[in-house]
């Protein structure tokens, strides 16, 4: 056993004698990352996740007025991008505005750097893929970021550790949660329910922590970017037979963002007609199931 493990399996005891109900287990300090990245850039040869703000000097173009992008889960410097090159990507062209135009720190790409432009030494970013973020949520220096996919592991016995955390750019700090908290990440009416099916599904970044309380090791978002495009495949077309009369068809949301028929008619509820109103960044969808049924959803998916 070496003195680092060594260290770490002592302060653990005394968190633990000292009544500690909740620690972080990541897998490495940010001393070894900062070690780890000192002689670290941006590659024009691997794939990474990157943190992406605007570039709001004034100059000449494309010297100014691209992108700065810097990689996840690392301490290296911000590296200044022209722009965005989306062919490599599977992105809609109708999207590219919603990439370029996110809000400083509500974008993560997954790329590299392109070749060296011909007159100013320049590289655009070749964009794979891109994330944006829950609108007006935000992440603290101290937010490690993750990426979460469901595991095959059959579990006989709760909590069950099904969720594979994976640090994202890193060989450390991976872990099996059995736990997913996305509430800090959720506005007003968001539905979860959506949220979560992208996480699971592993087509989200999380920015957040990973703590173990009480047997549970729960990765705790405090940001969450979803993968564009969200909807993939278009949402089901029904018509449902006509109701009797004086009843109703009942819908529900599908965790596609899709408003689909239940199969029932029910009589009209009496229902309060207060149409609530969404946060900056996102818009009101409604359905009906008795009475209507509102959630507010980012503006920057696919209607």
């Amino acid at each position: 056993m070496n003195f680092k493990i060594w260290l770490v399996l002592v302060a653990a005891v005394v968190a633990a004698a000292c009544g500690v109900s909740s620690v972080e287990i990541d897998g490495q300090s940010d001393a070894d990352d900062a070690v780890a990245d000192d002689a670290q850039e941006l590659s024009t040869t691997k794939d990474t996740y990157l943190i992406a703000r605007h570039d709001y000097r004034r100059c000449v173009a494309p010297l100014c007025g691209g992108y700065w992008v810097k990689d996840l889960n690392s301490t290296m410097q911000e590296r200044y991008v022209s722009a965005f090159d989306f062919t490599e990507s599977n992105l809609p062209a109708a999207l590219y505005g919603e990439v370029t135009g996110a809000p400083d720190n509500e974008l993560v790409l997954f790329g590299r750097l392109g070749p060296k432009e011909n007159r100013f030494d320049t590289r655009t970013l070749l964009v794979k893929a891109a994330y944006r973020g829950m609108p007006g949520k935000t992440f603290t220096a101290t937010d490690k970021f993750y990426g979460v996919f469901p595991s095959r592991i059959a579990c006989f016995t709760t909590p069950c550790a099904n969720l594979q955390t994976t640090r994202l750019n890193r060989t450390t700090g991976h872990t099996m949660a059995t736990d997913l908290d996305l509430s800090a990440a959720l506005g007003t009416l968001v539905d979860e329910q959506w949220l979560s099916s992208r996480a699971f599904s592993g087509k989200t970044v999380i920015a957040g922590r990973v703590v173990r309380k009480n047997n549970h090791v729960t990765v705790t978002a405090s940001q969450v970017f979803v993968m564009l495009p969200d909807r993939v495949f278009a949402c089901p077309v029904e018509r449902p037979a006509k109701c009797p009369s004086g009843q109703i068809h009942a819908y529900e949301r599908t965790g596609d963002r899709c408003t689909v028929p239940t199969g029932t008619c029910t009589p009209p509820g009496v229902c309060a007609y207060y149409v609530p109103s969404c946060d900056p960044g996102y818009r009101l969808v409604s359905w009906v199931n008795i009475c209507p049924r509102y959630a507010c959803e980012p503006e920057f998916l696919e209607e």
